[in-house]
């Protein structure tokens, strides 16, 4: 019988390890830097407070209308590095989240093999019927006979306390894992709160710099005077552009008899809508400001550190801030992607860039963020797509 009542013990607790198998998931979480993180969001927080109180003291200066503006641009930026900050803490802890995960993964495996171990005990525990540990001494034929059976009886009870042990801490440290996976999982929710609220905040400054600029230039000839300085930056700008294309083909063709600089992949023309979650576009393709535009403002409320992705493979033949007299000049962070077949991409005006230039990237793969660098007025994502270095519109390969 006390064979059987053992038995019936490490039935229950099989029982009870297989009621808790089931487990939902991050890499260790990385406290310094997130750590890092939330203080530079701190301090972030500080500055935009004292900006908020000098623009509060301007707002209704007419002398001072300039400093009004300049504040307001100065707090946009806080605004903008806040929004960066909340990104790089949302994909910090989805990262943990990820990891947590798969170390979850590994440790039901170890588990897995536990109770099957167990279980094969159980089966031998069965196997020997009722024999209880009694029978087995009284059963010895000499005193070495009843040393070996001793000896053998305590390593089986050792070995089965060490694997039910065993399984105790693993599953006590996947349940430490699932709280802190759960408490990952709130701070995201929150972090994400908080980059609502930032992106509506800066909507708002930027509205409230616009229409600062718009009382400073309210009379006719001022207004004037700032469009045709807008039409000459522009045109400045994609005259630098045309000519670094231009030297890139020929240098194309001095080095390597004509031959594509994509990497060997050949675009067909097949492109991808570069900011996934955007589709409206601010400024088209063509004549604006005396000047003209050689790609498409994609922009909406909110858009501000959005994804923007390539909108084909190929490699990367420009990535970084755009310097006027170097090419690219008043785009500031800026990639452009060589696709092959003469396709090429370019996206200016990025927060940050997240490509190198000769890296090769495939079509959809992130390759920076929607900001407001350059000469711009507000966050958008400056898109166009070059034949032969020849700027097209880009609608002409999207259904409209």
């Amino acid at each position: 019988m006390n064979g059987n009542k053992g038995m019936k013990i490490l039935a229950a607790v099989l029982a009870a390890f297989l009621m808790v198998l089931s487990v939902p998931a991050v890499k260790p979480a990385q406290a310094s830097t997130l750590s890092q993180l939330q203080k530079r969001q701190s301090a972030l927080k500080q500055k935009k407070e004292q900006v908020d109180a000098q623009i509060k003291s301007l707002k209704n200066d007419k002398a001072k209308k300039q400093q009004y503006k300049d504040a307001l641009t100065s707090q946009i930026s806080t605004v903008e590095e806040q929004i960066d900050n909340l990104n790089d803490q949302i994909a910090d802890l989805n990262s943990n989240i990820k990891e947590k995960e798969d170390q979850i993964a590994q440790k039901q495996k170890s588990i897995d093999t536990d109770l099957a171990k167990l279980k094969d005990r159980l089966y031998a525990i069965y196997l020997t019927g009722d024999a209880s540990t009694l029978e087995v001494i009284l059963n010895a034929k000499s005193v070495m006979d009843l040393a070996d059976k001793a000896e053998v009886l305590q390593a089986i009870t050792q070995h089965d306390t060490d694997l039910i042990n065993q399984l105790k801490d693993e599953m006590k440290s996947v349940s430490d894992q699932k709280s802190e996976i759960e408490k990952q999982r709130a701070a995201v929710a929150e972090s994400k709160k908080e980059y609502d609220k930032k992106q509506s905040e800066l909507t708002g400054y930027i509205n409230e710099a616009n229409s600062a600029l718009a009382d400073i230039a309210s009379d006719e000839s001022a207004a004037q005077a700032q469009s045709k300085a807008l039409a000459k930056q522009e045109d400045e700008a994609s005259a630098a552009v045309d000519q670094w294309y231009r030297e890139y083909y020929e240098s194309l063709k001095k080095n390597s008899g004509g031959t594509s600089g994509s990497g060997g992949y050949i675009s067909k023309g097949n492109f991808t809508w570069p900011v996934p979650s955007c589709t409206s576009i601010s400024s088209p393709f063509g004549s604006r400001w005396g000047g003209f535009h050689k790609g498409i403002d994609i922009s909406r409320s909110g858009i501000y550190g959005a994804a923007i992705v390539a909108a084909d493979s190929g490699k990367v033949i420009q990535a970084g801030y755009g310097q006027y007299g170097t090419g690219y000049g008043g785009y500031g962070n800026v990639v452009a992607i060589d696709h092959g077949g003469g396709y090429s991409t370019l996206y200016g005006h990025m927060s940050r860039v997240a490509v190198s230039k000769g890296q090769q990237v495939t079509k959809g793969q992130v390759i920076g963020y929607v900001g407001s660098t350059g000469q711009s007025s507000g966050p958008h994502c400056h898109f166009e797509i070059r034949v032969n270095g020849v700027a097209k519109n880009p609608m002409n390969w999207f259904t409209k």
